[in-house]
């Protein structure tokens, strides 16, 4: 059943990508009024074969989907059909200009993850085109984070994009987990990081960038008081070789070349983002731990204390590939205002009972059928240690939901990982987008050492709420095969 679930998944990717047809759009259209309506001598021509293969995503599939999203878009429907959005925007908006932005952020979810925070944000603060942006969050366990971060475009007049960035946590329930598995284990965090980056344009489209970075880690991490039994003490992942428990300084430098000629920033319709970076990382020596407070019965002090001078310097390397590809005859995957009241239409007496109703399939055909985008990501990240079995923790890749693999609720680490993801996206109202995703990952400890062995895969659905220049968050539910439901709510977009 898990297998026939993945074949079915493959094949819409696959069947809708077949039935993309090209078809002229009148330019001469504003984008806002642009409907991209097909010219009538040609809806009335005599039905083909793609017509008769089309009949059945047409009228099932694709209102199975909108189905699917119903529960969690009916919300945000109701919120800008009722001017929710709009007023919430005026509340938060400050300025003569209104350029500074502040609202809450928070998570509901009980336990020690409840936060409550604030954003602030501000355009044109000190100088033209600079941007400034503080996040202080708090935890119900008494945790906290806090981010600063300001950038720059036009430095000195010249096309150079500049960044600076100060984050601090005090995290005690932050884990770590061990490469090749998915054990995790407790180490409270309470690190500083600084981070300076420089970008230039290659090229006068200024689709191909340059960026380096520098920056200063301070990692302080700690033994765990509230869960002594999560310690690990292991030849497998020596506390001495790994830096566990302990702290020290990290010095990355890093040269990363883009490519991007994405259509919108976040919510693209076509084109390409690849990316290239290359990482080194300078590790100082570990500080040790204090034993006058800790006690590890049956270990050696000096077997955990001592390592012998090692080098704990790596390097890491990330490729990115981007791809996203627009399957509709609509001039425009966005909706207008227009298109959007229209579409809230069919949705004010919606239920479950008047399902088939709603979904009429003239009304899929005209609207979201017509209004597809197919995005596809394959992402790869490698550790290489100078010398082996040394480098930190911190120095591995994690594939979670954020890599993205949103079937799962745990993750897994190790030197080598990659993933491969595809979704389906429509739209469901003028800011929100039906999501249909796929996606697979593997990990390896050589990087000639791939296996099925240590094969993932997870799908699901859900919705992300968007403008073309702006993320705002994000609702998704995620399942690995058929044994288990992941929920994913998150203001982070799905691709980096």
């Amino acid at each position: 059943m898990d297998r026939f679930c993945k074949f079915v998944l493959v094949f819409l990717f696959a069947f809708s990508a077949a039935l993309a047809e090209e078809v002229p759009v009148d330019t001469t259209k504003a984008d806002g009024d642009a409907t991209g309506a097909v010219n009538e001598d040609e809806t009335a021509s005599s039905i083909g074969w793609r017509d008769v293969l089309a009949w059945p995503f047409v009228h099932v599939v694709q209102p199975v989907f909108g189905v699917l999203v119903y529960p969690v878009a009916q919300p945000i429907h109701y919120a800008f059909d009722n001017g929710v959005i709009e007023k919430s925007v005026d509340l938060i908006t400050f300025g003569e200009n209104r350029n500074i932005l502040i609202y809450p952020v928070m998570n509901l979810k009980p336990g020690s993850s409840t936060m409550l925070g604030a954003n602030y944000r501000h355009r044109s603060l000190l100088l033209s085109r600079d941007y400034l942006v503080l996040e202080p969050q708090f935890f119900a366990n008494g945790d906290w984070y806090f981010s600063f971060r300001y950038t720059k475009q036009g430095i000195l007049g010249l096309p150079l994009y500049g960044a600076f960035r100060y984050q601090q946590y005090w995290d005690s329930d932050a884990v770590f987990v061990v490469p090749g598995t998915k054990n995790a284990y407790v180490q409270p965090d309470s690190s500083i990081n600084l981070s300076w980056r420089l970008s230039a344009p290659l090229t006068s489209s200024r689709h191909l960038n340059l960026t380096g970075s520098i920056g200063y880690r301070f990692n302080d991490a700690s033994l765990p008081t509230k869960s002594a039994d999560s310690i690990l003490v292991s030849e497998e992942f020596p506390i001495t070789a790994r830096g566990l428990y302990q702290h020290e300084y990290q010095v990355p430098l890093e040269l990363s070349l883009l490519f991007d000629n994405l259509d919108y920033p976040f919510a693209p319709t076509k084109g390409s983002r690849i990316s290239l970076s290359g990482r080194y990382v300078m590790v100082g020596a570990y500080s040790g731990m204090d034993y006058d407070e800790y006690e590890f019965t049956g270990v050696h002090k000096n077997n955990i204390y001592d390592d012998d001078g090692a080098n704990h310097n790596f390097f890491r390397t990330e490729f990115v590939y981007q791809q996203y590809i627009y399957l509709g005859k609509a001039g425009n995957f966005h909706m207008s205002p227009k298109e959007a009241r229209e579409n809230r239409r069919f949705y004010t007496d919606f239920n479950w009972d008047d399902a088939l109703r709603i979904w009429h399939p003239d009304n899929v055909k005209t609207t979201l059928f017509e209004r597809r985008v197919l995005a596809f990501q394959f992402r790869m990240i490698n550790v290489w240690e100078v010398e082996k079995g040394e480098a930190p923790f911190n120095a591995f890749p994690y594939v979670n939901n954020r890599f993205p693999m949103r079937g799962y609720s745990n993750q897994f680490s190790n030197y080598h990982v990659m993933g491969f993801s595809m979704e389906y996206r429509w739209p469901v109202d003028r800011f929100v987008d039906g999501v249909l995703f796929d996606e697979y990952a593997l990990h390896a400890p050589e990087i000639d050492d791939w296996s099925f062995e240590r094969y993932y895969n997870s799908w699901g659905f859900g919705v992300r709420v968007r403008r073309p220049d702006m993320f705002w968050f994000r609702v998704q539910f995620g399942f690995h095969g058929l044994h288990g439901v992941n929920l994913v709510m998150t203001i982070a977009p799905e691709y980096r």
